[in-house]
């Protein structure tokens, strides 16, 4: 019974472990079971890809009958028991691989299969709401649990068209798609509108009644500010990526390229003129490099360090070549709206 207990904990590690660890991880039990195998190697699938970008785990491409998707040998590998090896660890780690490799394809394919809309369009709005129970239920795999299946998703980063997604932002409930629509509704204007004005939108066009206060709330989940605030990063507000709680979690997801970073927190900083949550905007030739930085116990900025203990900071990056020239019209149009630099930029444009 121990045995068994502490062999679910082990599986439940590799489940969380992310793409480059878990590759080392199978390269490390393959070539210590090279000499006396005691399995053939089967594949999934033929689906392989040999240049997977870093953190990725796998590529959906569309093809004839729909879009499917290719990850790396390490993720694609089976096995066949022939005979007990001489240390048992080695079965477990057999099993683990296995397991974890078949449930990372079931859940995949059956994601493909069920947010297919939002896949042909590319259109958010498009996606089908399910929760993690709704999703086991409707896909009975064995095995699968909502434990399993969470570890899975959240450790899971996927590449479609030249866009990064974690497995968890395909499943979403009626808040998220909503907050969605609410985004696109107010993208589409070319006036700054009112709640109430969203409100007759959505009823209308969409038969989906909110009231102003969760119209509201959808705006500031989407960093949209009200119809009487500024918008500080258009216009990049498209480019920036969703908000990021700053963690060492999400290191493998920031590219390593030049690009402009925005830090804030969750409470509004007053200014001289507006509140905004911003505390700072940067700018590096290697944004992963520069995010790494922040995640040291010996942060050289005294303001971020402050709030990391405090309340906590968040993140949002956008990659671009003019980096310098995208962070001096940020700082400027900051210090012309709001009426000075944001409180952790300390040096002069």
């Amino acid at each position: 019974m121990k045995n068994k207990v502490i062999s679910r904990m082990i599986l439940a590690n590799v489940l969380e472990m992310n793409t480059n660890k878990y590759s080392k991880y199978v390269c490390k039990f393959i070539e210590n079971t090279s000499k006396a195998p005691f399995y053939r190697i089967t594949c999934i699938d033929d689906r392989i890809i040999y240049d997977v970008p870093k953190g990725i785990t796998g590529i959906v491409q569309r093809e004839k009958d729909g879009f499917k998707f290719y990850s790396s040998k390490y993720f694609k590998l089976d096995f066949e028991l022939f005979d007990d090896p001489c240390d048992i660890k080695w079965k477990h780690s057999m099993n683990w691989i296995k397991t974890k490799n078949i449930l990372t394809h079931n859940v995949m394919n059956s994601i493909l299969e069920l947010q297919r809309d939002f896949f042909e369009t590319n259109d958010r709005k498009k996606m089908i709401p399910i929760s993690l129970k709704e999703f086991i239920e409707k896909y009975q795999f064995p095995y699968l649990d909502i434990s399993r299946l969470s570890r899975i998703i959240n450790n899971t980063v996927i590449s479609f068209n030249n866009a990064k997604y974690f497995l968890k932002d395909f499943f979403c409930n009626k808040r998220k798609i909503y907050s969605n629509i609410v985004e696109y509704v107010i993208s589409q204007q070319s006036y700054r509108m009112k709640d109430n004005e969203i409100q007759e939108i959505l009823i209308k066009k969409y038969n989906i009644s909110l009231t102003v206060r969760t119209i509201c709330n959808y705006r500031k989940s989407n960093n949209i500010p009200a119809y009487n605030k500024i918008n500080l990063s258009d216009p990049y507000r498209k480019k920036f990526s969703r908000i990021l709680s700053l963690h060492k979690k999400i290191l493998h997801i920031i590219p390593d390229k030049a690009g402009v970073y925005e830090i804030s927190v969750a409470n509004h900083v007053k200014y001289p003129i507006f509140s905004s949550e911003v505390i700072y905007y940067g700018r590096s030739n290697n944004l992963r490099n520069r995010i790494q930085n922040y995640l040291c116990a010996n942060i050289k900025n005294i303001t971020i360090k402050h709030y990391q203990n405090s309340q906590g900071v968040f993140l949002r990056y956008f990659a671009t070549l003019e980096y310098v020239y995208a962070e001096k019209e940020l700082l400027e149009r900051f210090i012309s709206q709001l009426g000075s630099l944001p409180i952790a930029n300390k040096l002069k444009m």
